[in-house]
C-alpha cells in the first residue's frame, strides 16, 4: 500500500484536526509500517479497537489471518479462541493479527498462556497434535491504568513483549474541536439510517457540547447524536435533547440554521476565544487552534473578526 493510501485510510478512520488527533494519526501510520506488538491505550468510548483494526488494515495482506478476540473469551477458553481461528487456514504456516479487546482483564493464567503465544512462534492445532509454525502480531487494548498498575496486576514479562509499540488514543475532552467533524459524519449516517433528512442544528446544541467532559468519549458522542436525532423534532436538533443539557448554561438561543452555518459559528466562537486568551496574538491563536496563520487570517476576513477588538491597550 503506498504512502498515499495509507494516509487516507487512517484519515479515514480517525477524523480530526486536533494536534491529539494528529498525533494519533502519525503513531497509528507508524504502528502500521512496523513488526513489533503494539499496546493501544485509552479510556472506554475512545474506539481502541477500532484502532487496531485500522493498524492492522495498513498489512492489506489478504493472506493474513485475522483473530480478534476479548479477555473475557480468552479467560474461559484461550486455546479454543485460538484453535478455532487458525483452523479456518490450511497452512503449516500460520501468519496475521491477533487482536485482544481489554487485555488488562485477562487472568493470571490467560496472561501466562498469551505469552508462550507471543514469544515461542509455535502453538498446537489441537491437544497433543503437531506444533504449528505461528508468526502473528499482537495488537492489544487497555485501560491507562495497565501503564501504572502493570507491576501489581499484570505478568511484568507479558507487558513488556505486547507494549514493544504503545498507541496512546486521547479522550474526547482533549480534543474537543473535533466535535463538529464527528457529529456531523455521524448525524450524516445516523439520518441515512433512518432515511430521514439531515436536519438543521441550533448553535446551542454545539455550545453544550462543548462545555461537557464526555466521559464516555467517541461512543458516548454517537449515542448523544442518535438520541438528538431521534428525540428532537424532525427539522431541527434542539439543545433540550440532550441528555446533559443544562438550562443555566446557555448562551442566548440563536435561531436555527443549518448544519454549515453553525459550524462557522462555532468557528467563529473558537477563533474569538483564542484571540482573547493570548491578546490578539494570531501566531499564538493559530498555534492553539491547530491552524496555519494564513489559513487564521483567512477566516477571520471571512467572519468579520478584527485582531484590534482583541488586542490590549487598543
Amino acid at each position: 500500500m503506498t504512502r498515499q493510501k495509507i494516509s487516507s485510510l487512517v484519515l479515514g478512520a480517525i477524523p480530526g484536526s486536533s494536534p491529539d488527533v494528529t498525533q494519533l494519526r502519525k503513531s497509528v501510520m507508524a504502528a502500521g509500517g512496523r513488526d513489533q506488538h503494539v499496546l493501544i491505550v485509552g479510556e472506554p468510548g475512545t474506539e481502541k479497537f477500532k484502532i487496531a483494526l485500522t493498524i492492522a488494515d495498513i498489512e492489506d495482506d489478504t493472506r493474513a489471518l485475522r483473530i480478534s478476540s476479548n479477555a473475557t473469551r480468552l479467560n474461559a477458553a484461550f486455546d479454543q479462541e485460538i484453535w478455532s481461528a487458525v483452523e479456518k487456514q490450511n497452512s503449516q504456516h500460520l501468519s496475521g493479527f491477533l487482536i485482544i479487546e481489554d487485555v488488562d482483564q485477562l487472568t493470571h493464567d490467560a496472561q501466562g498462556k498469551l505469552l508462550n503465544f507471543a514469544n515461542r512462534g509455535y502453538f498446537p492445532l489441537r491437544p497433543g497434535g503437531t506444533m504449528t509454525e505461528t508468526r502473528f502480531r499482537i495488537l492489544c487494548t487497555c485501560s491507562p491504568h495497565l501503564l501504572i498498575d502493570a507491576k501489581d496486576t499484570f505478568d511484568s514479562d507479558l507487558f513488556l513483549v505486547l507494549s514493544s509499540v504503545i498507541t496512546r488514543v486521547p479522550p474526547l475532552r482533549d480534543r474537543r474541536q473535533d466535535i463538529p467533524v464527528l457529529m456531523e459524519s455521524m448525524l450524516n449516517q445516523i439520518c441515512a439510517e433512518l432515511d430521514r433528512p439531515v436536519p438543521s442544528i441550533n448553535f446551542e446544541v454545539f455550545n453544550q457540547m462543548l462545555k461537557y467532559d464526555w466521559p464516555g468519549n467517541v461512543k458516548e458522542l454517537a449515542n448523544v447524536v442518535r438520541t438528538l436525532v431521534v428525540s428532537s423534532p424532525e427539522n431541527e436538533l434542539t439543545p433540550e435533547a440532550l441528555p446533559f443539557y443544562n438550562v443555566k448554561q446557555q448562551f442566548n438561543k440563536l435561531e436555527l440554521q443549518s448544519l454549515g452555518l453553525a459550524v462557522a459559528q462555532l468557528e467563529k466562537e473558537l477563533i474569538e476565544r483564542a484571540l482573547r486568551k493570548f491578546a490578539g496574538n494570531q501566531s499564538r491563536a493559530a498555534q492553539v487552534l491547530s491552524i496555519s496563520e494564513a489559513n487564521l487570517r483567512f477566516k477571520m476576513k471571512k467572519l468579520g473578526i478584527r485582531k484590534r477588538d482583541f488586542v490590549t491597550g487598543m
